[in-house]
């Protein structure tokens, strides 16, 4: 027992001397790494979605009927059908001698990409769906009063080839659900070659989003989600290389990574299929290789700290935000460290002007938008000015908007899915903050700021000036706005609590305060991960979640 115990203490003495020493990114770090990017991965990855969903549609414009008949007349209680990438409105009728049609009931698709679970409850040999719009049907299926489906002939095999994928329970594993119904939307039509619908952002996003798609030419809710995934998980390494620049060692680059890992709006968020992953990930890329360059004074990292600003940009045009600390850091670093004038503005022109503009504007030579058919500057600079005029005059409303001052504490999270799953259990995904985490950065927030003033503290300024160009912004925009808003602030948020940490820890000597916090962390995580993962929970559990009159889940 006593050689047992001895080896036990000098693996601990072996693991506390890992984590203090200074990080070198040589072999042993890249390797932790890797192993903290793949227990994230684990997480990410579990119930993301369906591998598999129907791929085959049936498109029939308003007025086309679809004209289904079965066997013998039978009595259809229920129908199921897959919507394919438009919203799908039509009209059903039954008849018991295919001349004499008697209306049924009107009906709407719950969204694109989605099954559809509706009551019909009638008898009848024949049925005639008639369009009321545009629609596009992948699977359609009729049950009876047992749940057994019914077999029937119709003018196209479309409708009924992919019988297996027809799911018994309708979930976000099987459908498309929140903004997807855009973004996955266009993604898909890219791969198709068909009319874009989504216009009011750049494509480089949808772009991305629709390379999975590309590939295995599988339409399906897992790829669709994997490359925002894959982004996330990315963000967890880009922590850890942030914490290493700013802190040194190794405990608080990997404290830093944690702080990503654990923060329920971060895993809730990356796990959809929208763009906002995409953004997130290459404005850190882009703050992150700034801050090299002004600690290495290297070009290599001003050149990839302006391609991911264009990368940025070509998402979403919230990545200028981040231009702004850019520009801030870059114009006082070389004047601070006195650098040649023309040089500079030449170079800044070329890697945060030039290089941006090229990017932005063969993004939509290589793709163009067929909203618009961007294939030339003239109609790239007519859809930039649609873009403008449709976000600065959006005239809504929203009951999950909320202000730019409430986001610090996930006042409104944005409650992205629900669905009933039985009459005490539902699945939930939304998208609310680690409060343990979010509060904590409000005080490194202020911490950050004390420590500027206090001792011009240099890395400090780096993180605010990330921070506040990042949201500041937000203060002036008149039209809805939400809290994945918020989502480019957290990483330096994040910053500015490590440092808060490490301070403490140092100062105070209290060894035990940073693995006391993240128990803390850990555990509102794991409390909280039944309404950021979609998995089912009841209503009561649920209830004693909501900690505002505002959150939902």
């Amino acid at each position: 027992m006593i050689y047992l115990d001895r080896n036990r203490v000098i693996i601990m003495k072996k693991m506390i001397s890992f984590f203090n020493e200074d990080v070198s990114f040589h072999k042993k770090d890249i390797l932790f790494v890797l192993l903290i990017l793949f227990l994230y991965g684990i997480l990410s990855f579990y119930r993301l979605g369906d591998l598999k969903g129907p791929n085959t549609f049936y498109r029939v414009s308003q007025g086309k009927d679809i004209d289904i008949e079965f066997r013998e007349p039978v009595d259809v209680i229920r129908m199921k059908y897959f919507n394919g990438e438009v919203n799908s409105t039509f009209r059903l009728y039954v008849s018991d001698n295919g001349e004499d049609y008697t209306f049924v009931k009107d009906y709407k698709a719950s969204g694109v990409f989605t099954w559809n679970d509706q009551r019909v409850a009638v008898k009848g040999k024949y049925f005639r769906i008639t369009p009321t719009s545009d629609c596009s049907f992948g699977e359609i299926a009729f049950y009876d009063n047992s749940k057994t489906r019914i077999s029937y002939s119709s003018m196209n095999d479309y409708l009924q080839d992919e019988v297996d994928l027809i799911p018994s329970k309708i979930s976000y594993m099987n459908s498309s659900y929140f903004d997807e119904v855009y973004f996955a939307r266009t993604a898909y039509e890219y791969v198709m070659g068909m009319k874009t619908y989504e216009w009011t952002h750049p494509p480089l996003g949808k772009i991305i989003q629709a390379i999975p798609m590309f590939i295995t030419h599988q339409l399906s809710p897992f790829n669709y989600r994997l490359m925002g995934n894959l982004a996330g998980i990315l963000m967890v390494g880009v922590m850890y290389v942030f914490g290493a620049i700013f802190f040194k060692k190794r405990k608080y680059a990997f404290s830093s990574s944690l702080l990503m890992f654990f923060d329920t709006f971060h895993f809730a968020h990356t796990r959809m299929g929208t763009v906002d992953s995409h953004l997130v990930l290459f404005i850190m890329l882009s703050a992150l290789f700034m801050i090299l360059y002004m600690k290495k004074d290297q070009y290599r990292y001003l050149f990839l700290s302006g391609l991911f600003f264009g990368l940025s940009v070509c998402v979403k045009w919230t990545g200028f935000y981040a231009g702004v600390g850019l520009a801030i850091l870059y114009f006082g670093y070389f004047i601070s460290q006195k650098k040649d004038l023309i040089t500079s503005i030449v170079l800044g022109s070329i890697f945060f002007v030039v290089i941006p503009i090229t990017l932005y504007c063969s993004i939509f030579y290589l793709f163009p938008n067929n909203f618009y058919y961007t294939n030339n500057m003239d109609s790239i600079i007519a859809e930039q000015k649609q873009m403008f005029s449709y976000h600065s005059k959006l005239d809504a409303e929203h009951y999950f908007s909320s202000k730019w001052y409430t986001w610090p504490v996930s006042y409104k999270p944005v409650w992205y899915h629900q669905q009933n799953v039985g009459k005490t259990t539902q699945e939930s995904i939304s998208g609310v903050g680690n409060l343990i985490i979010w509060i904590a950065g409000i005080i490194g927030f202020i911490y950050l700021t004390v420590k500027l003033f206090m001792r011009k503290d240099l890395d400090s300024y780096y993180i605010l000036v990330f921070i506040l160009s990042l949201w500041i912004p937000y203060i002036f925009i008149g039209r809805i706005m939400f809290l994945y808003h918020y989502f480019p602030v957290l990483p330096f948020l994040f910053l500015g609590i490590i440092s808060l940490l490490k301070d403490l820890t140092e100062t105070l000597k209290w060894k035990w305060f940073i693995p006391l916090y993240f128990v803390f962390v850990i555990l509102f995580f794991v409390l909280y991960y039944p309404v950021v993962s979609g998995i089912p929970f009841s209503y009561e559990y649920e209830q004693k979640l909501e900690i505002f009159d505002s959150w939902h889940f």
